[in-house]
């Protein structure tokens, strides 16, 4: 039997990674054109791209077993194959989901929902394949640093972990919004039937537990910034990476959510929803006009990325992950359109949440701290080779001394 080289799961982190890129972007393209109401049928753009990480997940996933059931054996590489045993069970969910969701929408028509049956399934699914596979990913970072030949271009490597991250941090908002769908709920639980809401009635449910809601979602997107703020300071000595990270979901914000809805709005005349009702050009127009306003939501994220050490001590950098949490929620474009033009009292209440959020995030980094650690070195010649990827020294106690 040919002996295993750490190096073929490359492609296959590589692959899952990217789908899972195009699995958040899709979603957050679909979602968008459920908010506007538009017309579809199953095969839509939206889910072209959203099926398509799916498919690539499933396949790199198929790859990834076909080599576990040949080299799990191996002690040696059994941690390297451990980000696939959450992606498979994220693909198998999917899989699951897809003949249901087609289903559902063939019975009860397009829904504008989160919290279906179908939808949750898959979204949970995605998350878990996100989650896999971008931990497998970082794995083999630390495995490259170790003195293992994953690839002679280190940078790639890098590069499949930074998309990870950021596809991540948007499945991590996402799942945000799948838990405070209160629309959704009230549907699928038959609290308010579909009517209800197309007929643009008032959902008792809904209308009681809004703010509760609303402020929840504002506290998981603050902790989720917390941690992936933290988890790339950690990952990387150079700085820059997590404003690398975010740049990446504002662009997937910027136009496949917020932009695609102004030029939908602008151009395609689509009849709205009870999320947004009688959309227009002029207001497409005005939405568009937010855009330039919400990319200055990485200003904060590229401040605090470079004043912060990269190598400054565990406990420093969890508070102040924890603080930036608040800041980081602006990442989310639909959050920061949201409350653009709100008074005072308004940001004063989601102040609240997402410091609290950010609190939530710095318990999570230091529950998953140990699997994300890096406690390795690597030679002078690996550093010369790779000057962006340093790592922290073997020991921990000691303050190493970070680059900018």
């Amino acid at each position: 039997m040919k002996s295993f080289s750490p190096g073929a799961l490359l492609p296959v982190y590589g692959v899952g990674v990217l789908g899972a890129f195009l699995q958040i972007a899709g979603a957050q393209w679909d979602v968008s054109a459920h908010i506007l109401g538009i017309v579809e049928t199953f095969f839509t753009p939206a889910h072209a791209v959203l099926y398509s990480g799916i498919g690539l997940v499933a396949l790199a996933n198929l790859q990834g077993v076909r080599l576990r059931l040949a080299h799990g054996q191996n002690s040696r590489y059994t941690s390297l194959l451990g980000g696939l045993r959450v992606a498979v069970v994220g693909t198998e969910l999917q899989l699951v989901a897809a003949p249901i969701d087609l289903y559902w929408h063939t019975v009860y028509g397009f829904d504008p929902f989160l919290f279906t049956p179908a939808h949750s399934i898959l979204i949970v699914g995605v998350v878990l394949g996100g989650i896999g596979m971008t931990l497998g990913a970082i794995g083999l970072l630390q495995a490259q640093r170790a003195g293992q030949q994953i690839t002679a271009r280190p940078w790639l490597l890098t590069a499949i972990v930074v998309l990870g991250l950021a596809s991540m941090w948007g499945q991590f908002n996402f799942l945000g919004y799948w838990l405070t769908d209160l629309s959704g709920m009230a549907y699928t639980f038959g609290i308010c039937g579909i009517e209800i809401f197309r007929s643009f009635t008032r959902c008792e449910f809904v209308s009681q537990f809004s703010l509760v809601s609303e402020l929840v979602s504002f506290g998981i997107f603050a902790a989720t910034g917390a941690f992936f703020f933290w988890t790339a300071k950690k990952l990387f000595r150079r700085t820059g990476v997590v404003t690398l990270t975010g740049s990446i979901l504002v662009a997937v914000y910027g136009s496949l959510a917020i932009g695609f809805m102004a030029y939908a709005m602008a151009f395609m005349n689509p009849p709205g929803s009870f999320y947004l009702r009688n959309p227009s050009p002029q207001t497409g127009a005005a939405l568009a006009g937010l855009i330039p306003i919400y990319l200055l939501a990485l200003v904060p994220i590229f401040l605090l990325d470079f004043a912060i050490r990269n190598s400054i001590q565990k406990r420093a950098l969890v508070l102040l992950s924890m603080l930036v949490g608040p800041f980081a929620a602006f990442i989310d474009g639909r959050y920061t359109i949201g409350i653009l033009g709100s008074n005072i009292s308004v940001l004063l209440a989601i102040a609240i949440p997402t410091v609290l959020g950010g609190l939530l995030g710095g318990l999570l980094m230091t529950r998953l701290s140990p699997r994300l650690s890096i406690a390795t070195e690597v030679s002078r010649m690996d550093l010369k080779a790779s000057p962006i990827i340093l790592v922290k020294p073997v020991d921990q106690n000691a303050e190493s001394v970070g680059s900018r």
